[in-house]
């Protein structure tokens, strides 16, 4: 990295050390290999042929190992790959996500994938917390400078957003908000919390460009979280049982519309459980109206749920 203004990541330093090893090693090969050919035979051709292949290998190792990277500065993120370059301003940032096949960096337009910074598909099953985990919330730090989470500094209130190696967190909210509110509907005794599989959709969820999830913190300690996608659909809300009525999740969701809003979506929409009663008085109340779509929850043993929707920015008036 460089000074503050601007810092740069390229390939893990044990990466860089096999290749420049290997680099080394391969050019000399080649390179004594003709010298000895043109020891013996004379010959200008081949060892010219060889010298020629062992620049070709050395400017492939500089172009794959050493030129890859990873830039942060004034303007945005930039992605530099061996024969791609892409770059994504602050303001149209929608995710910084470790992957397999490196950082992934998103706007709605475009995606690219970092190189330098890859996470194992091992550490990812995991939930292993790794360097590409560590570059992603160096990232995420500096997006929230520019784009400041809600802070309310006298009561240590905050809304962030959710950290892409969150997922189990995000289930432990998730969970202990369903098992105090939900248990008529899902018997513990019968239909244990699906944690292993609620956790894999909280990975997809946070490693979706379409997607933002956010946390409310207070003093560092996650009490609730809200996602939403950028189609105008709230996906997830939940407070931790022993902090409702408390306003968390009215400031939640209103943050969640405001942010609809301001993308310009003219209508948001959500699915409450039917049988949750207390969730669907509390839509209301915030203006959610109900609709009359209905489907199966997907989590056994699939009670039904409704659809309610809210108008969030003011339609155009028609020309008389």
């Amino acid at each position: 990295m460089t000074d503050g203004s601007r810092r740069v990541w390229r390939a893990a330093p044990a990466t860089l050390v096999v290749v420049v090893v290997f680099t080394v090693l391969a050019a000399a090969a080649v390179g004594g290999l003709a010298y000895l050919v043109h020891q013996r035979d004379g010959s200008v051709w081949v060892p010219a042929a060889l010298a020629a292949l062992a620049l070709i290998a050395l400017g492939y190792a500089w172009r794959f190992g050493l030129h890859p990277r990873l830039v942060a500065d004034d303007d945005g993120v930039h992605v530099r790959n061996p024969f791609s370059r892409r770059s994504f301003a602050w303001s149209e940032i929608t995710l910084i996500a470790p992957g397999e096949n490196g950082l992934v960096v998103a706007s709605d337009d475009e995606t690219a994938e970092a190189w330098c910074i890859q996470k194992s598909n091992f550490a990812l099953r995991r939930g292993r917390f790794t360097r590409a985990d560590a570059v992603a919330h160096e990232l995420i730090d500096l997006l929230e400078l520019r784009d400041p989470p809600l802070e309310d500094t006298g009561t240590g209130l905050r809304i962030r957003r959710a950290r892409p190696d969150e997922a189990r967190l995000l289930t432990r909210i998730e969970r202990a908000a369903s098992e105090e509110n939900l248990e008529h509907l899902f018997p513990p005794e019968e239909f244990p919390y699906p944690v292993g599989e609620v956790t894999a959709r909280w990975r997809r969820v946070l490693h979706d460009p379409a997607s933002r999830v956010f946390v409310l913190d207070k003093d560092d300690d996650a009490l609730g979280l809200v996602a939403f996608s950028s189609a105008g659909e709230v996906l997830h809300l939940a407070v931790v049982p022993h902090r409702v009525r408390l306003g968390y999740g009215s400031a939640l969701l209103e943050f969640a519309v405001r942010h609809l809003r301001e993308s310009g979506e003219p209508e948001a929409g959500l699915w409450v459980l039917t049988g949750n009663a207390g969730a669907r008085a509390f839509y209301r109340r915030h203006g959610w109206t109900e609709t009359g779509q209905r489907r199966d929850c997907r989590y056994p043993p699939h009670p039904e749920e409704l659809r309610m929707v809210k108008q969030v920015r003011s339609r155009p008036r028609r020309a008389a």
